[in-house]
């Protein structure tokens, strides 16, 4: 099981990783995957496209933080089939979490109960 975790960690970092960039013009420079039991947690660092960091320095945080919040919401239905692809489980809700200044965002997937045979 321990090897099928790191498989499914690896697949949903870099799959999420391409993601951001595809939309962003460049990807984070860190990714880490947390496949807890109910949950899927994405940490991303160094997400800020250089828009949004022409932003910070204007003093935007607001639209730099805006921008990527749309972003974000605009690419859950990809990111929700990367994780459910990785673990085979639905996920029933999507979490996105972001800190504009210090362009670090979480993803945070909560699954479908596993369902046990009676």
């Amino acid at each position: 099981m321990p090897d099928r975790h790191h498989s499914s960690q690896q697949s949903i970092a870099s799959e999420i990783a391409a993601l951001y960039k595809s939309h962003y013009g460049r990807g984070p420079t860190s990714v880490a995957v947390h496949v807890v039991p109910g949950a899927v947690v994405c940490i991303l660092e160094d997400v800020n496209s250089p828009t949004q960091a022409s932003l910070l320095r204007y003093g935007a945080v607001d639209v730099a933080d805006a921008t990527h919040q749309r972003l974000q919401i605009g690419m859950a239905d990809e990111m929700r089939s990367i994780v459910e692809r990785a673990v085979g489980r639905p996920v029933r809700v999507y979490v996105p979490g972001f800190n504009a200044e210090d362009g670090a965002t979480t993803d945070t997937f909560l699954l479908d109960p596993e369902e046990f045979p009676a």
